[in-house]
């Protein structure tokens, strides 16, 4: 028994003061900065809320409300979240730099009665302006939500690990091992059209997560292109296709992009958001040399559009666009379930140029190689 208690006196002490201090965020005024929005302090379903209405149509990122005097890097958050008639969306905000970059964690309002969907919760960033959720389908899961009354979320943070848990404790939701903030600390702030109670905050306690981040799943997978050339962007007028005069020229500026997290080519990253209303394009290049003549297979995945060319000709052309007829599984996301192309290689060089717009959330690209044996990139 000494032995034991002595154990745990050694972890209490161990463990900093910071780390063992839960805050409970008030819902009145003098805890939150409502920043114009129509938001309100009340009692709902027998607790003190914050109300807040995006009138069911903004995006997420677009009404925030912030806790005062907060700034949050490792811990674990809780809070109290029940659905309005009206939510799209309902999301936490954490670590968030400024108005243009946030970690994020959201519920579907639309799939709270579908527990097995595995779109209802999502991890997304939001960098530069963008939130990369087309980017980020490895990051959405279920959740099994209350539809009238209250759920309670977890979000376990440390490094670049997030867990996320909706109701049940005991399992997680969702597990993002490597988050794609580039930042560690900021602002805790939530958007939606939600009743938000018993939020809690504390520091650097992260049951659950050791190490500063997770695995990618990719990382042993050589078949993956990784190492690509990339221009700059340049305006595409909507409804125009690329013509042969628009490829890149021997006096083109190229400059090296490297593929991040499950394979991913970040075009919102290196270039952010593309203003409202526009269309933009540029064109990535790589190179596969064969050590024979071979057709080898590409799992493709792309968003918005994309024009292939291999060793100077035109080899295919598609679009992804979320919420039309012709989007790609799963949903328009960036996927490698988009598209798989053949790739008819010759022996030697091969020079794999691809053209990519975006004028919608998200850009860039995965691809990888059915087998790489024999080729070199």
């Amino acid at each position: 028994m000494q032995r034991l208690l002595l154990s745990l006196a050694l972890c209490l002490f161990l463990v900093p003061a910071a780390a063992q201090q839960k805050q409970a965020i008030p819902m009145n005024p003098s805890a939150w900065e409502l920043n114009g929005q129509p938001a309100k302090f009340l009692t709902y379903l027998g607790q003190a809320s914050l109300f807040i209405d995006d009138g069911g149509t903004a995006n997420t990122g677009s009404n925030t409300v912030t806790v005062k005097d907060l700034e949050f890097a490792n811990g674990t958050i809780e809070y109290d979240i029940a659905f309005t008639e009206k939510t799209r969306f309902t999301a936490i905000h954490f670590r968030r730099k400024d108005d243009a970059n946030s970690e994020h964690f959201y519920l579907r309002g639309p799939w709270r009665n579908d527990p097995n969907i595995n779109t209802g919760i999502q991890y997304a960033a939001v960098l530069k302006g963008v939130n990369i959720w087309d980017l980020s389908e490895a990051y959405q899961s279920n959740a099994d939500m209350v539809a009238a009354g209250w759920n309670h979320v977890k979000l376990v943070v440390k490094d670049r690990q997030l867990l996320a848990y909706v109701n049940d404790m005991t399992t997680p939701a969702l597990y993002v091992p490597l988050m794609d903030g580039d930042w560690t600390k900021g602002a805790v702030t939530f958007d939606g059209s939600a009743y938000l109670a018993n939020l809690t905050i504390t520091p650097n306690v992260t049951p659950g997560l050791a190490g500063a981040e997770g695995f990618d799943p990719t990382i042993n997978d050589s078949r993956f292109l990784r190492n690509w050339q990339v221009t700059a962007p340049a305006n595409l007028p909507t409804g125009q296709e690329p013509t042969p005069a628009m490829l890149p020229k021997e006096t083109t500026t190229w400059s090296t992009i490297s593929a991040e997290r499950h394979g991913l080519v970040n075009l919102s990253r290196r270039f952010g958001a593309t203003p409202q209303g526009e269309r933009r394009m540029v064109w990535l290049k790589t190179t596969v040399t064969a050590s024979k003549e071979q057709v080898r297979k590409l799992d493709f995945g792309f968003s918005d559009e994309v024009y292939v060319y291999l060793n100077g000709k035109p080899l295919y052309q598609d679009k992804n666009l979320y919420n039309t007829p012709g989007m790609k599984t799963p949903r328009g996301r960036c996927s490698l379930e988009n598209s798989r192309i053949d790739l008819p290689l010759a022996e030697g060089d091969n020079d794999l140029l691809i053209g990519v717009t975006n004028f919608f959330f998200g850009w860039g690209i995965m691809a990888r190689l059915d087998d790489s044996q024999g080729l070199g990139y």
